[in-house]
């Protein structure tokens, strides 16, 4: 009889779906997923007559109940588990997680944001025997397992139209991107990109005409497929985190060169300058004319696989 894992994460742009996928083949395990932020839709008009009425005088929410209804019956539904796996525990009920806990031989937690940008309840991470984060100043100040991300698509034989591909959510970053976009202009360098905006008005910056907005986030499955018809990546990174984005793992995976304002990427094994370019100041960019030009340099596959989903699940099962 297989062992059991139980796997609880948010449902955010598909990702959890990815890993659940990761697990399921090579964990070795039988795998539960628990999506924590599953949406509840009502059954009937009574139902959303009634939520209406526990919000107005009861300050409550029936969508809320059912989705840890759901959360807590599922956990209950398969017995006891070898292992249990939570990214995000700060969205459970301190009653779900309890339960999640009692029922697991071991827990581990995997952080995938910084506890700066996106704090943890100490008295929740407390609970779990491992805790896995992808930042490297959290893992030296809170003694966390350091863990990279991974990529999970090899190189496509597709058609390079693009020399620069940038893929991206609305936020603070947008002027670093429209100052990159207009250098890559001025050097006749032909770039694409999408942002995800949930409404286009939010956006108060004149945009270059080559950088689309899009309203209808790309599932994560599906979003580095937009970067095939592309000679490189581009990756600008949050201000308050280290570790690195999966664009440079999605750019080893897919063979493409990547183009990144994250300064930790010079850290990681299969970093050379002819494949990956550091831009250290968007203001007085310095960008070599050799660099789109210059065929990629493959790493050895040793060290490519040792990043692969493949080897990402085992090492965390481990």
């Amino acid at each position: 009889m297989k062992k059991k894992l139980l796997f609880i994460a948010p449902n955010y742009y598909g990702f959890n779906e990815v890993v659940y996928s990761g697990l399921k083949s090579f964990s070795g395990y039988e795998v539960i997923e628990i999506n924590s932020t599953r949406p509840y839709q009502y059954k009937n008009i009574g139902e959303k007559i009634y939520n209406f009425f526990l919000k107005t005088f009861k300050k409550d929410n029936l969508k809320k109940i059912k989705t840890e209804q759901y959360i807590q019956q599922t956990i209950e539904d398969f017995g006891q588990y070898d292992l249990l796996i939570v990214n995000r525990p700060d969205l459970l009920t301190e009653e779900a997680l309890k339960k999640a806990i009692t029922k697991s031989k071991k827990s581990k937690v995997i952080l995938w944001d910084s506890l700066k940008k996106i704090p943890q309840p100490n008295e929740y991470l407390a609970k779990f025997d491992n805790i896995l984060s992808f930042d490297p100043d959290d893992c030296i100040h809170y003694g966390f397992t350091p863990i990279t991300n991974f990529y999970f698509k090899e190189a496509q034989n597709w058609e390079i139209k693009f020399d620069v591909a940038l893929l991206m959510t609305y936020d603070n970053r947008i002027n670093d991107a429209i100052k990159l976009f207009r250098y890559f202009d001025s050097q006749g360098i032909n770039a694409k990109a999408r942002i995800f905006v949930y409404k286009k008005d939010q956006i108060k910056e004149k945009l270059p005409e080559n950088m689309e907005v899009i309203e209808q986030i790309i599932p994560f499955k599906k979003s580095c497929e937009y970067y095939f018809d592309s000679k490189a990546i581009l990756d600008l990174s949050h201000s308050n985190q280290k570790g690195l984005s999966f664009r440079p793992f999605e750019a080893l995976g897919l063979e493409k060169k990547l183009i990144t304002t994250a300064e930790n990427v010079k850290s990681l094994e299969f970093y050379n300058a002819t494949n990956i370019l550091y831009i250290k100041d968007i203001d007085n960019i310095d960008f070599p004319k050799k660099f789109l030009d210059e065929k990629y340099l493959k790493p050895s596959l040793q060290v490519a696989k040792r990043y692969s989903l493949k080897n990402w699940v085992e090492s965390i099962i481990s």
